[in-house]
């Protein structure tokens, strides 16, 4: 009994390998698609097909957002757009800090651009493709030999007709459909007209397509902040890469009007955020160890943030943030004031993009090709592409109450190069502070007995020190 166990056994384990087996030659049946499916498999495993930008499309996801037009849980409307923009300057360049912060500017206009082009887009498209055939049998037609005839002999082209049309058309493809060898004979004089003439004879058939488009856009656009910024690169890339979130919706473009016109107190008693200083992701040597790993991850964060934000301070007012950097191109004192002073410039700036900023945006392409098959059935292909696209923005305004939150200097992560970098905040309260010391500075001083004047004198040696006093809150 139990040896006919032990074969019944034998025998299902032979069916099985058995099938198996067969199993395995079916799903090899094309080992070609397997080998292919096989290379696009670790291509998807890699990243390798991540697109530019990835890390905002991945934020905008883990968000439950999409590009364009989303809703929020009350029903109100806002509008997302990605942006991007590569970071010319090669990660070895003395320049690349700089040209980072360039990109991420490119960048944010990117996002602008797609709320604009949703707005209002005129695009115009012009699609042409032609198909000509030419044989010859019997007697050479007159016309072959135009080239040979004096120009007084020749018909214009509007006297052709359609088949010496076609002869023309034939012509002006033949720079880009010879061979190269050919080509060649034609600049140096070595073909005769007589040999070109064969070369174009030997054309039977050509088939081309030319598809152009232009498309323009322009608008004002009037509170889109960002929410996210990101920069990346991998091993072996060529260049680095920059993508930025933005957002808008009605009540940001209201807040930035209440900015603009004064009106304050529509930016006040809202929801009480956090102090400005926790938005920021490093700050002195402090980070959210609950958002971060470590304090690397933490400044690599603070390292690729760029732009206008606007968030709610503790106070519940909202507020703005800006990041800007700049290199230091050497060690000396004087370079290092003056990359701040442009760091803080930019910052600045973008404050006042944040409030209205005019695009325009004008997008073309071409894109042709053209196959031509000769007397003998070979058949050569030629194709060529154009693009090209030029955006322009502008944005002016007068920026008061704003102040530099948070000053940092260190190197950056990449390349190791010293890099100066500003937040700039500015909030409802400080401004209307402003507002009374400009009234205050704006009065005439009362006249005054005393008087007292100094000459400067040089310093003998050099010091250095600091405390401070008269900033208890009573003292203000």
């Amino acid at each position: 009994m139990s040896n006919l166990i032990r074969n019944y056994f034998a025998i299902l384990a032979m069916f099985a390998i058995t099938f198996s087996y067969s199993i395995v030659v079916l799903s090899d049946d094309n080992p070609e698609e397997n080998n292919r499916e096989a290379a696009w498999q670790a291509e998807e495993d890699s990243g390798a097909n991540d697109v530019i930008g990835q890390q905002c499309n991945d934020y905008i996801g883990d968000k439950g957002w999409q590009k364009g037009l989303n809703y929020k849980s009350n029903g109100s409307e806002f509008f997302v757009a990605v942006g991007i923009s590569e970071i010319k300057a090669p990660t070895d360049s003395r320049n690349y800090i700089t040209s980072t912060m360039n990109a991420s500017i490119n960048s944010q206009l990117d996002s602008k651009r797609a709320l604009v082009e949703s707005m209002s887009t005129e695009i115009s498209s012009e699609i042409v493709t032609k198909m000509v055939q030419q044989m010859s049998d019997g007697t050479k037609p007159d016309f072959i030999g135009t080239s040979e005839k004096p120009a007084t002999e020749i018909k214009d082209y509007e006297n052709m007709s359609i088949f010496e049309k076609t002869k023309v058309v034939v012509n002006q493809q033949l720079d880009k459909l010879v061979d190269q060898e050919t080509k060649d004979k034609i600049k140096s004089d070595s073909i005769s007209s007589k040999q070109l003439e064969d070369e174009l004879n030997n054309i039977l058939n050509q088939s081309s397509f030319k598809d152009k488009i232009t498309a323009n856009a322009s608008g004002s656009v009037r509170g889109m902040k960002s929410v996210y910024s990101a920069y990346a690169v991998g091993k072996g890339d060529k260049q680095t890469t920059v993508c930025n979130v933005g957002l808008w919706s009605s009540k940001l473009a209201a807040d930035v009007d209440a900015m603009t016109t004064g009106d304050y107190s529509k930016l006040q008693n809202l929801k009480p955020g956090k102090p400005l200083r926790e938005y920021i992701p490093y700050v002195n040597k402090k980070f959210n160890k609950s958002k971060y790993d470590s304090a690397f991850k933490a400044f690599e964060s603070l390292q690729g943030t760029f732009g206008a934000f606007m968030v709610r301070n503790e106070k519940g007012e909202m507020s703005v943030l800006s990041y800007a950097q700049e290199k230091i191109p050497t060690s000396s004192a004087a370079s290092e004031i003056n990359a701040f002073n442009n760091a803080t410039l930019r910052a600045r700036r973008a404050v006042i993009q944040l409030r209205d900023e005019n695009i325009d945006t004008v997008q073309s392409m071409q894109e042709q090709e053209v196959t031509t098959e000769d007397n003998e059935g070979m058949i050569d292909y030629w194709s060529e592409s154009n693009s090209e696209r030029r955006l322009a923005a502008s944005a002016s305004g007068t920026l008061k109450g704003d102040y530099e939150l948070y000053r940092w200097k260190n190197k950056h992560t990449l390349n190791g190069q010293p890099l100066a970098g500003v937040v700039i905040a500015w909030t409802p309260s400080n401004a209307q502070t402003i507002d009374q010391v400009s009234d205050i500075m704006s009065q005439s001083p009362e006249p005054s007995s005393s008087s007292y004047s100094s000459d400067y004198t040089e310093s003998a040696s050099d010091s250095e020190g600091g405390s401070s006093a008269g900033d208890d809150e009573d003292d203000f």
